[in-house]
C-alpha cells in the first residue's frame, strides 16, 4: 500500500457517487423495504441520525448502491457544505439524491474515513468551497468542484492524533452545553419560586 503525504485531489483517493435517483417526492413506507437518508437527517456536527429514517419501496430492476459503514455522504447544495460519516453498518439503506457519496479507494492511499469527513467540514476545504461554489438563489457544489478538492494527507498516525483532539473537544463542546442548560434550568426555578412568593404575599 502505498503511503502518501502532502496534498493530493480527492477524486484521487475516493470514489464518487450520486445519491439515489428518486422520481418525484418521497413518500414513506412504514413497510417499505429500503430506509433513505435525506438532508434532515444529518448534521455536521450530530452526523446521521438513524433513528428517524424513512423506509421506501424502490422499483427498477437495478439493485440499488446501498450505503456502507466507512462511506461518507457529502451535502453540496444550501448553505451549509458538509460531510457526515456513516459510522455504522446500515441495512439496505441509501442516500438521497441531494447527496454525493465518497467511497475511499481500496489499496491506493492511506486515508481514514473519519479524518476525511473532518478535513472536508475544515475551514481549509470549506474556503475552497467558498471560491468554487456556483449558484446564487441555491448555491451548490458541482462533482467536478468537488473532485478536484485538494486534501492534505498527512499519515494515518497523524490523522488519528488529529481525530482524537477533536472529538475530544466535540465531548467538552458537549458537556459545556449540557452545563448551561442545567444552569438555565436551575436559574429559571430560582426566579419562578421568587416571582411565587411575591404573588403569595400579594394575595395574602
Amino acid at each position: 500500500m502505498k503511503k502518501c503525504t502532502g496534498s493530493i485531489t480527492l477524486k484521487q483517493i475516493t470514489s464518487l457517487m450520486a445519491g439515489h435517483p428518486f422520481r418525484g417526492s418521497i413518500e414513506n413506507t412504514p413497510s417499505g423495504e429500503v430506509a433513505v437518508v435525506q438532508m434532515r437527517d444529518v448534521d455536521p456536527e450530530k452526523g446521521i441520525d438513524h433513528t428517524n429514517l424513512i423506509r421506501v419501496n424502490v422499483a427498477g430492476r437495478k439493485k440499488p448502491d446501498y450505503l456502507r459503514q466507512g462511506d461518507i455522504l457529502f451535502m453540496g447544495r444550501g448553505y451549509r457544505l458538509f460531510a457526515v460519516l456513516v459510522d455504522q453498518d446500515l441495512e439496505r439503506t441509501v442516500a438521497g439524491s441531494h447527496f454525493f457519496i465518497l467511497r475511499i479507494n481500496p489499496n491506493k492511499h492511506v486515508v481514514s474515513a473519519d479524518y476525511l469527513t473532518w478535513y472536508i467540514n475544515h475551514q481549509r476545504a470549506q474556503k475552497y468551497f467558498s471560491r468554487h461554489v456556483a449558484g446564487t438563489a441555491l448555491p451548490h457544489v458541482n462533482r467536478r468542484t468537488l473532485e478536484h478538492l485538494p486534501v492534505v494527507l498527512p499519515p494515518l498516525a497523524v490523522q488519528a492524533q488529529i481525530m482524537k483532539a477533536y472529538h475530544c473537544n466535540m465531548k467538552e463542546k458537549a458537556l459545556l452545553a449540557a452545563l448551561i442548560q442545567k444552569k438555565t434550568q436551575f436559574l429559571d426555578k430560582v426566579l419562578d419560586q421568587t416571582l411565587a412568593h411575591y404573588i403569595e404575599k400579594e394575595n395574602a
